[in-house]
């Protein structure tokens, strides 16, 4: 047989009998998959020399015979563009066809696939639109896998990411009082390093806003100081459940009810919240990578800088105002890795003044018997985040409720809990040898 390319299906013959009532089916073929690039070719061995050839679309792909080979046949598969077909290869003394599905895939994508971004994901085409399926290990896969697929407005996407959606997220709100701690002699080291007495604090990083990467265990151990030396105190502390791609927010505070004029001299209330606010978007990239946008706010009423607003009776009243300190920042961490974000600094001025009853409030002569001090105090707030992948509990687990655990702890720690209760967690009774 001399080699040629055939597109389509020869003639065939009379239709064989049917088959008697009762008789066993021939097995469907067994159908494997082969992939070219676009005007790439692809060798193809056969169990024997070929006798007819079938393409589905010979617009996608095309077949030549190799000549030459001796006993089994050969032939060569021609990507022509991006699509599906398929592809039967009847050979000589075989009743059955050998049957592949032939993907031609584009230049990007093939070069994607050289590179291993893809091994669970397919791009396909199909009526001239980019298809999408399989499983992408992560999101970044995924993003390389629609970035080879083509036009993003007529792309089929029906595949999805390997990895676990819900994220929790721990969040840590600490106020540090950098005024008590200029008044001990105690900084932080813009390098990193000890202070004195030997204590290693994290750095502090410039600008309005920081973050740095540590160490959970260390930073605990350096709150806990801080703490215990009224350098710090921890505002909040909540633990927030996500799913990739949505965000999850807390509150830690109130509102405040602001009247607004309305038409014809009417007040409508308005409600305004404040406090220690926060704003978290989790985006699973991979089994351990995980992109997380924070955005942490901290807000605290100002009378000093409120307005007076006149009642119906003729009465005033004192609408504060709202300090405001706040950020938003992107950062992408590993499962279980914190990030810190620091620089959230405010300053508040009080004035304490000392004075002679009654002289004091003299006019002009006053001021010699009165003394005014000023003191200033800054405080930094602090946020610590710490996302983890989180998967839900096992169907049927039963879990202890709070202090559950304590509570039998503690009666079997008495000295008759022992014969009442049994040993518990290799407890025995005080004073006896097992």
């Amino acid at each position: 047989m001399s080699g040629h390319a055939w597109g389509q299906t020869p003639p065939r013959g009379p239709s064989p009998a049917a088959p008697p009532a009762g008789a066993q089916q021939p097995a469907a073929p067994r159908i494997s998959e082969l992939m070219v690039s676009v005007n790439g070719q692809q060798p193809l061995g056969l169990a024997g020399a070929p006798t007819r050839i079938a393409v589905g679309d010979p617009g996608v792909a095309d077949v030549k015979v190799l000549t030459g080979t001796a006993g089994a046949g050969e032939v060569l598969v021609y990507g022509r563009k991006a699509g599906t077909t398929e592809l039967r290869v009847w050979t000589r003394g075989a009743r059955d066809p050998q049957v592949w599905l032939v993907r031609v895939i584009s230049d990007a994508q093939a070069a994607l696939v050289r590179r291993g971004v893809q091994p669970g994901v397919s791009v396909d085409t199909a009526d001239g639109r980019g298809v999408i399926t399989g499983t992408a290990p992560s999101a970044d896969a995924h993003r390389a896998a629609v970035q080879a697929a083509g036009d993003p407005e007529t792309l089929v996407d029906v595949s999805q990411i390997a990895t676990s959606g819900v994220v929790q997220v721990e969040v840590k709100v600490v106020e540090v009082s950098k005024s008590v701690m200029k008044d001990i002699g105690v900084a932080f080291n813009a390098g990193g390093g000890r202070v004195s007495g030997g204590v290693s604090l994290l750095p502090q990083l410039s600008g309005f806003l920081g973050g740095i990467s540590y160490n959970s265990s260390d930073f605990n151990a350096t709150l806990r100081l801080l703490q215990s030396n009224g350098m710090a105190r921890i505002l909040a502390e909540p633990t927030l459940l996500a799913l990739s791609g949505q965000s999850a927010s807390f509150l830690a505070g109130g509102e405040i009810p602001i009247p607004v004029a309305g038409g014809l001299g009417t007040q409508t209330i308005e409600f305004k919240p404040f406090g220690i606010g926060l704003t978290v978007s989790p985006t699973v990239i991979s089994r351990e990578r995980i992109a997380l946008k924070v955005a942490p706010e901290a807000s605290e009423l100002d009378y000093t800088n409120g307005i007076m607003m006149s009642n119906t009776d003729g009465s005033l009243t004192t609408i504060p105002a709202l300090r405001t300190r706040k950020a938003d920042t992107t950062v992408e961490l590993g499962d279980g890795e914190s990030y810190l974000i620091s620089g959230l600094v405010s300053r508040q001025t009080k004035a304490n003044v000392n004075k002679i009853p009654l002289l004091g409030d003299l006019p002009i002569i006053g001021a010699f018997f009165r003394n005014v001090q000023y003191s200033q105090e800054d405080n930094e707030l602090v946020i610590v985040v710490t996302p983890r992948l989180v998967r839900p509990i096992a169907r049927g687990v039963t879990l202890p409720m709070p202090g559950e655990r304590q509570e039998v702890s503690d009666r079997a720690s008495t000295a008759w809990g022992y014969y009442l209760l049994g040993p518990m967690g290799g407890q025995q009774m005080p004073g006896f040898s097992r």
